[in-house]
């Protein structure tokens, strides 16, 4: 039986997937992960690209049958799993609102976001208020959705996020090399079979840019850069694409 991991963006938690959930039709196992440095998967000291691969992978067992959506960051994490160099056989993926282009701003101020280090608060409404803007989910969710159960720690200094600051310092994404990768995968004579799509109006991603990668971008119309909390049952539908 082919196991759905579901892995979530940048400053999010597992709990984004929750409405998507209860839309599936899936016949299998389904998890939906923390990244490393996220939500309850603790902070590692590396997340690069490679290092949060390697997190995810060893929560698979060898050679695994699975299927992977992943939002935004997790999203390059699963084209990365789809390599065929980890540990889960990556039938599918399915990429929805993947940062494509960068600029040199872009990179900028995400180091700057990292090198911030932890920022502590005296309650954990306001540490909440913070995840929600972190993780771009203010005003989408409220705050006993399961997007936020994770989201925060208390500590001895106060409250504070789970994530790990250290996780904004990422690359830029190299697209054609992650689509290789998918593609010359051993799973099977074409590769790993990958579905590229965001929101209509997703600020991090055009069409034209999934275009230049896929034959048939999938747009969710009106929706923004979580789709999978905007339209949870758009996304379960790409995912019972894949069970059909």
């Amino acid at each position: 039986m082919t196991t759905l991991l579901l892995l979530h963006g940048m400053g999010a938690t597992s709990g984004v997937w929750a409405d998507v959930e209860r839309e599936l039709e899936w016949p299998g196992d389904v998890r939906a992960l923390d990244l490393a440095g996220h939500g309850q998967a603790g902070w590692s000291g590396d997340y690069s690209l490679g290092g949060l691969a390697a997190a995810v992978s060893a929560q698979c067992d060898p050679g695994e049958d699975t299927v992977i959506v992943g939002h935004s960051l997790g999203g390059v994490v699963a084209l990365c799993l789809a390599s065929g160099f980890y540990r889960p056989a990556v039938r599918a993926v399915i990429g929805i609102g993947i940062k494509m282009t960068w600029t040199s701003d872009d990179i900028a101020g995400m180091a700057k976001m990292a090198g911030r280090g932890v920022r502590f608060f005296e309650s954990r409404h306001e540490a909440v208020a913070r995840f929600l803007r972190v993780a771009g989910l203010d005003g989408l969710v409220d705050t006993d959705h399961p997007a936020v159960a994770n989201s925060v720690v208390e500590a001895d200094d106060g409250w504070r996020l789970a994530q790990d600051p250290a996780t904004f310092a990422q690359n830029p994404v190299d697209m054609e090399a992650l689509m290789s990768g998918a593609r010359l995968s051993n799973v099977s004579p074409n590769g790993a079979k990958v579905i590229l799509g965001a929101g209509s109006q997703d600020p991090m991603v055009s069409r034209d840019e999934i275009a230049a990668h896929v034959d048939d971008p999938r747009i969710a119309e009106g929706g923004g850069h979580s789709v999978q909390i905007e339209q949870p049952g758009w996304v379960a539908q790409l995912v019972n694409e894949i069970v059909a």
